[in-house]
């Protein structure tokens, strides 16, 4: 019988993952219940890992049949175990933050995309006195950007890396020196809102941006590591 039991509750949490996403996906349910999913996915897996094991050296000569099963099951639930653990590790490795700008003083604003935004999404406003230092600290490099080009060929690049990333553009506005574009992430289809601002400093063109995520207080370094790969090819020759 328990040799029975270990294989699907094994499939189970190897489903857990996939369950969440597909379900937010579509609509089924909200991301708050597929992070209750993960979690119990998360408890299955090393509830199966570790009874598995015991009982694979428990039985490994009185029950050869359950041994194996549970052997079996064991290595099934460590793939959700790393998967999801990772996901743990990385969460702790960077700062609970989720509006990242290269200019902490003077934040690029959005216009366009608050619009968009509803009332059940993170909030727009960037503050200086909470974000900042955490930010820098972690994020060194995301600064602004200075160049030589023009406003409208800043402009122009700017575009066509937004296009180039995949990234929708919400608004283009030349006379303002503005992108405003939506990122959706590929496997939760998490959309994570940027604008570009171009302005003059110093006889330069400063580039800046802001990407915020519409939802979840922490964004996993997704959108300073969105920020940085555009300021890398922007900078590029």
């Amino acid at each position: 019988m328990m040799s029975k039991l270990f294989k699907p509750l094994a499939i189970l949490a190897l489903l857990g993952f996939p369950i969440a996403v597909i379900g937010f996906r579509i609509g089924l349910f909200e991301f708050s219940t597929s992070y209750k999913i993960l979690s119990w996915t998360v408890y299955l897996a090393v509830a199966v890992f570790f009874v598995g094991m015991v009982v694979t050296f428990l039985k490994r000569r009185s029950n050869v049949e359950l041994s194996k099963a549970a052997r079996t099951a064991s290595y099934l639930a460590i793939i959700p175990i790393i998967g999801l653990g990772s996901q743990v590790f990385t969460a702790k490795s960077v700062p609970f933050i989720h509006n990242i700008s290269t200019d902490v003083v003077n934040p690029p604003a959005f216009n366009k995309v608050a619009e968009i935004r509803t009332a059940e999404h993170n909030p727009l406003a960037y503050d200086t006195d909470s974000l900042a230092s955490v930010q820098q600290a972690a994020y060194p490099d995301v600064k602004t950007l200075l160049t030589d080009l023009s406003i409208a060929d800043a402009h122009a690049r700017a575009l066509k890396i937004v296009e180039s990333e995949g990234w929708e553009v919400v608004s283009s506005n030349l006379e303002a020196g503005t992108i405003e574009a939506t990122e959706s992430t590929l496997i939760w289809g998490f959309k994570d809102d940027v604008v570009i601002r171009i302005s003059e400093q110093g006889g330069k063109r400063a580039v800046d941006l802001r990407s915020v995520s519409r939802i979840g207080q922490s964004d996993l370094g997704a959108n300073a590591k969105r920020i940085s790969t555009f300021l890398s090819a922007f900078a590029a020759p």
